[in-house]
């Protein structure tokens, strides 16, 4: 196996949350971190005058957890709207990782649904950047850009 350098592992640092509504699309959120993931759906089962369990994959699950610096104003007019009787919307999520041996790598998620959306925040004992966390659902993921093999 060829020594991989550490220059050549992708950092991830940007990426956006874009919203659609009515068929335009707008800036929703400003990722600060994001940690997608698909987790297999298992079924288990040890039968009868057996030791060991089996296992068999019978499907996927798609979660994550995400920070980010603020919500925008459309998409906070788009919960508010779907609170008040309307449709969830349309998230999209788009991010991205570089590294100078392998290029970029760019990754959507569609389908998103937030476990929470935060409005802003207050604190006078601070300066930094407003961030909030919430995890969340996504029924789709596409790969739009991949990494260069090394």
């Amino acid at each position: 196996m060829a020594k991989v350098r550490l220059r050549d592992i992708p950092a991830g640092h940007d990426g956006n949350g874009y919203i659609d509504i009515n068929g335009t699309v707008y800036p929703a959120l400003k990722i600060a971190k994001i940690t997608p993931k698909s987790e297999a759906i298992k079924d288990n089962k040890r039968f009868l005058d057996e030791r060991v369990e089996q296992n068999a994959v019978r499907g996927a699950k798609h979660s994550f957890d995400l920070d980010y610096y603020m919500a925008s104003s459309v998409l906070l007019e788009a919960i508010r709207d779907y609170e008040n009787g309307g449709d969830y919307p349309d998230i999209t999520i788009q991010y991205f990782s570089r590294a100078a041996g392998r290029g970029r790598q760019e990754i959507m998620l569609t389908g998103v649904i937030l476990d929470s959306t935060g409005f802003g925040a207050l604190d006078d004992g601070s300066d930094t950047s407003q961030v909030h966390s919430t995890s969340g659902t996504f029924d789709e993921w596409e790969i739009i850009e991949r990494y260069k093999e090394v």
